[in-house]
């Protein structure tokens, strides 16, 4: 049985760009000469849900809820000044001539400054999330890496449903790497 996670559009873009990284990294390995080269039989493949690791081991369950208070502390922010700005534009009813046009420019301004804040709290969130994901991408490969090992398995793939569309439920070992995960780094 299959769960469904759901994580916001650009956390989903995140993790496939990480896991392009992860998956350059093994490709990027020696290539032997076409004289000498031979296949080599693979022992084991398993597969692991960077999706899962991120939403339930500890550090990623702390991150998003970081994540979240960040943004909506952000949001609030812009709210306050977009209540402002609609306070602003109703006493424009009010004015005439020199005041009105005077009143719409300072208006103006202001919207372009809300903008110009929200576009920062966008970059800022996505900063930090990049961060993260990073951060978490780097040491889950450690730790499969010493895991392919341990279970003789010679490749692992990232679980998406754009990459891997069926996989048994038994080379699955996003379980185990939660719980390495959460050992390891608490």
């Amino acid at each position: 049985m299959t769960k469904n996670y759901r994580t916001p559009r650009r956390l989903s873009l995140a993790f496939a760009a990480a896991a392009g990284v992860l998956l350059a990294g093994v490709s990027a390995a020696p290539t032997a000469t076409p004289a000498s080269a031979a296949i080599k039989k693979v022992r084991g493949i398993a597969v692991v849900d960077m999706q899962r690791v991120l939403m339930e081991t500890k550090q990623g369950k702390s991150a998003q809820s970081k994540l979240e208070s960040s943004s909506k502390a952000k949001q609030k922010k812009l709210d306050k000044k977009r209540k402002k700005l609609e306070q602003d534009q109703a006493k424009l009813k009010n004015l005439s001539g020199e005041q009105l046009m005077a009143a719409q420019e300072k208006l103006q301004q202001e919207f372009m400054e809300m903008q110009n804040i929200y576009m920062t709290m966008q970059q800022e969130l996505a900063e930090q999330e990049g961060k993260i994901l990073e951060d978490m991408y780097k040491k889950c490969q450690t730790l499969v890496d010493k895991m392919a090992q341990e279970i003789e398995v010679d490749l692992v793939l990232v679980r998406d449903a754009s990459t891997v569309l069926y996989t048994d439920e038994s080379l699955d070992i996003t379980a185990k790497v939660i719980s390495r995960y959460d050992s390891k780094y608490k």
